[in-house]
C-alpha cells in the first residue's frame, strides 16, 4: 500500500470554482462551488507532475503515457490511472504562520447548528400511523427542545468531527464560521468577440469566486492563512517539498508544502451494539444511485452491506441534495460524463453488524468502490470520490 503525502495548498488569489448549473446566457450569474469537488485538486496535481519537464507533458499529450518509468507508475494512462489517487481533501487553516494547519470540514448532514449549540438526526421509528416514504426501517429526526430554523455558516473543527464520529455531540467551541475560512467574491465579466477582440453587446455576466485567508478590521483573524489539506497516494518524492500550482477557473495560483498529517483514526469495534456510521467526506458515485456500493437488497425488503468478511443491515440514511459531477478531460479533449452524485456529508447508519471490523475498516479506507471497478470507476477512484470516515452510532 502506499503512503499518503499530505499537502497544504493555499490559494493567492480568489479561487473560482465553477458548479454546474447552466450558465451562459447575457445577465447570468455564475454560482461557485466550496469546497471544490476532489477532481480538482487530482487535475491541478497531476498537471504539475507532468509539468516540471516538457518532454514527460508532450509524451503523455501524444501517446497518452509518460516516457518516464517512475512517473507512469504514478500516473499511468488516461483509461487506467496508476498509483496516484486522492485520500483526503478538507478545508484547513494555519493557526500562526508556518504552523501545521488544522483540518475544517462542513457540517455532516445529520449535525445541525440550533441558535448557539448543535443538534443531532438521529434514527428514530416512524410513528404509528404515519406515512412516510422510504424502504428503510427507521428515520433521520432532529432531536431538539424546540422547534427553530438551523443556523447556516457554520463549520466544524477537526476535534468537533472527532467527537461525531465517536458518537457525542461537539461542543460549542468547536463550530467556525465560514467567514473565518473563506468571503464570497463576485466578479463582473463581459463576453469577449474572439475575432474582432472587442466586447460582445449585453454579454455581461458575474461569477462567484471564494476570497480565502479573509481578513477584516473588524473582525479578529482566526487562521494566519487559509486553504485546503490535500492527502495524495503514490506522489512519494515525485512531488517538491513545495511549489506553485494552476488551481481553478482562470488558472489562479495557489502555494503548496508539503506537511505532517495524521487523519482521525476510525473508533473501535462496534461491540454489543453492532451498529455505525458511514460518514461520506467526499461526493460518492454510486452503481446504484444513493445506495452505497455491496448495499444488497434481501428477500425480506431490508438492505445489506454485504463485503469480504462483515455484513450489516442498513438501518437510516441523511442525505443532501443531489448533486452533479463532470469535468473536463484534456487529454481527448471532451467534457467528461455527468454523473449524479450523493453530496459529501452524506449520513448511512448501518446495524445488526456481523463479522471482522478491521475489514470493514480497511475497505472503507480504500475507498466505497466495487472490487471490480469499470474504466471510468478507476478514472474517478483516482480524483478521490466515494472517500468516506467511520464513525460510531451510540
Amino acid at each position: 500500500m502506499n503512503a499518503t503525502t499530505y499537502f497544504y495548498v493555499r490559494p493567492t488569489d480568489s479561487l473560482f470554482v465553477r458548479g454546474n448549473l447552466a450558465f451562459g446566457d447575457s445577465g447570468e450569474h455564475g454560482t461557485g462551488l466550496m469546497p471544490p469537488p476532489p477532481s480538482l485538486f487530482a487535475g491541478a496535481f497531476r498537471s504539475a507532475l507532468l509539468g516540471q519537464d516538457v518532454k514527460h507533458l508532450s509524451s503523455f499529450l501524444s501517446q497518452g503515457r509518460c516516457s518516464d518509468a517512475a512517473l507512469e507508475q504514478c500516473l499511468g494512462t488516461p483509461r487506467m490511472p496508476g498509483e496516484f489517487r486522492i485520500t483526503w481533501l478538507s478545508l484547513a487553516g494555519e493557526p500562526s504562520a508556518g504552523a501545521l494547519p488544522e483540518p475544517v470540514f462542513p457540517l455532516p448532514a445529520d449535525l445541525l447548528m440550533l441558535g448557539m449549540t448543535f443538534a443531532t438526526l438521529e434514527p428514530r421509528a416512524v410513528a404509528a400511523g404515519v406515512q412516510s416514504a422510504g424502504d428503510l426501517p427507521l428515520r433521520a429526526t432532529l432531536v431538539s427542545a424546540k422547534q427553530e430554523k438551523p443556523n447556516g455558516g457554520t463549520l466544524l473543527s477537526a476535534r468537533g468531527l472527532h467527537q461525531h464520529l465517536s458518537g457525542q455531540r461537539p461542543e460549542q467551541a468547536h463550530g467556525i464560521e465560514t467567514k473565518h475560512l473563506y468571503q464570497r467574491d463576485p466578479r463582473l465579466g463581459i463576453g469577449l468577440n474572439t475575432d474582432a477582440h472587442t466586447a460582445e453587446e449585453g454579454q455581461i455576466y458575474t461569477t462567484e469566486g471564494f476570497a480565502f485567508s479573509p481578513k477584516s478590521a473588524g473582525m479578529p483573524a482566526k487562521f494566519a492563512s487559509t486553504g485546503f489539506l490535500v492527502g495524495i497516494d503514490g506522489v512519494a518524492e515525485l512531488m517538491p517539498a513545495e511549489g506553485v500550482l494552476r488551481l481553478g477557473g482562470d488558472g489562479r495560483s495557489a502555494l503548496y508544502r508539503r506537511v505532517n498529517f495524521t487523519p482521525p483514526a476510525a473508533p473501535g469495534l462496534p461491540g454489543k451494539s453492532r451498529r455505525f456510521r458511514l460518514l461520506l467526506q467526499t461526493p460518492a458515485l454510486f452503481s446504484q444511485g444513493w445506495l452505497p456500493e455491496g448495499v444488497v437488497r434481501q428477500n425480506d425488503d431490508s438492505y445489506h452491506l454485504q463485503g469480504d468478511g462483515f455484513d450489516a443491515r442498513l438501518a437510516c440514511t441523511a442525505l443532501g441534495r443531489r448533486d452533479t459531477v463532470s469535468g473536463w478531460d484534456l487529454f481527448q479533449w471532451a467534457p467528461k460524463p455527468a454523473q449524479a452524485a450523493v453530496p459529501a456529508g452524506s449520513v448511512y447508519w448501518f446495524d445488526e453488524f456481523d463479522g471482522d471490523f478491521g475489514k470493514l475498516a480497511a475497505w472503507v479506507s480504500q475507498g466505497l468502490w466495487p472490487q471490480n471497478p469499470d474504466t471510468l470507476q478507476h478514472s474517478r477512484r483516482a480524483e478521490g470520490y466515494n472517500r468516506a470516515l467511520l464513525g460510531a452510532w451510540n
